[in-house]
């Protein structure tokens, strides 16, 4: 009986030890078309060699689409300034006096051209717009004719003045801007940029305002991870330790969310003949493949790595 304990204190001991023997790789990113971008990591229960879905115990997988809209002095005007002052190391514009009355605006903007809807970098706008648009206090974002009119409210007191950038270090009369978050869920929408002065302190006119770069960022951010997907295909994958590989001949890796119209990320593929060189891609059962990347590897090359540790 003694002995029979030892076998099952033996027992217990080792399955903790390959419990924690668990590791954790980071993918490679990739690029694919259409501004699509994968990253993240997986993980698995250690084993060397051949691995198959139940080897994969969690991953954590980003997929995102970035896109951005910059507005410069080379396609841009600064023609709508007024109320902004600086004193040499921030920018400042002036928020309403009584909220109904128009404080000061800075913006950047350029025509649709033929017809076509204006685009405007909105830093700081105190007018009659933010009232009309529903906002208390001010606004910032942009407007474009893709993705519409993109604005935050600033929330700034009456008869005060809104910090819209902040001077660079070591870099004379340049400053950094600062605009809240626009949006967070379902799409992250920043903005971000520089504005270049001549050096004034007091009142800025536009011709004050030598240069410019402002990007209005839009981010389409999904996660998959254990709680929300599967591993949906895991064929010819393997692991030396330190690697994860998946066989040029007919392997597959592939995480998502299966069903009549399936969601899902492939990592790598070489199990079409069209593609016989593989290929990575993001699906959306809704719309089809978003973005793609082919040929994955030369032909001459045996595996494809997906992520190391």
């Amino acid at each position: 009986m003694k002995g029979l304990k030892w076998v099952a204190v033996a027992v217990v001991f080792f399955s903790i030890g390959a419990v924690a023997q668990t590791s954790t790789f980071t993918f490679k990113p990739i690029l694919l078309t259409n501004g699509w971008k994968v990253t993240g990591t997986i993980t698995t229960d250690g084993t060397v060699g051949a691995l198959t879905a139940v080897n994969i115990l969690d991953w954590n997988l980003k997929v995102v689409q970035t896109t951005d809209l910059t507005w410069t002095e080379k396609d841009s005007n600064d023609l709508n300034i007024s109320g902004v002052t600086s004193d040499g190391t921030r920018i400042f514009v002036k928020t309403s006096p009584d909220g109904v009355l128009d404080g000061g605006t800075l913006f950047f903007g350029r025509a649709g051209g033929a017809g076509g809807v204006g685009t405007n970098a909105v830093l700081a706008d105190f007018t009659q717009l933010s009232v009309n648009l529903g906002y208390v206090g001010g606004i910032a974002g942009w407007q474009d004719e893709i993705w519409g009119l993109n604005y935050v409210g600033l929330n700034q007191r009456n008869n005060s003045r809104y910090r819209t950038a902040v001077a660079i270090s070591g870099q004379p009369n340049v400053f950094r801007v600062t605009v809240p978050i626009i949006s967070s869920a379902p799409l992250l929408m920043t903005m971000f940029g520089t504005i270049t002065t001549d050096g004034t302190v007091g009142s800025l006119l536009p011709q004050n305002i030598v240069s410019w770069k402002i990007t209005a960022r839009n981010q389409d951010i999904t996660t998959y991870t254990k709680a929300n997907s599967s591993v949906i295909a895991a064929t010819g994958v393997m692991s030396n330790g330190t690697a994860i590989a998946v066989s040029h001949a007919g392997g597959q890796l592939q995480i998502g969310i299966p069903g009549m119209r399936p969601t899902f990320v492939t990592l790598a593929d070489f199990t079409d003949p069209t593609y016989p060189d593989g290929f990575a891609n993001y699906y959306r059962g809704n719309y089809g493949v978003m973005g793609e990347k082919f040929p994955l590897v030369a032909p001459t090359v045996n595996k494809y790595v997906v992520a190391r540790r």
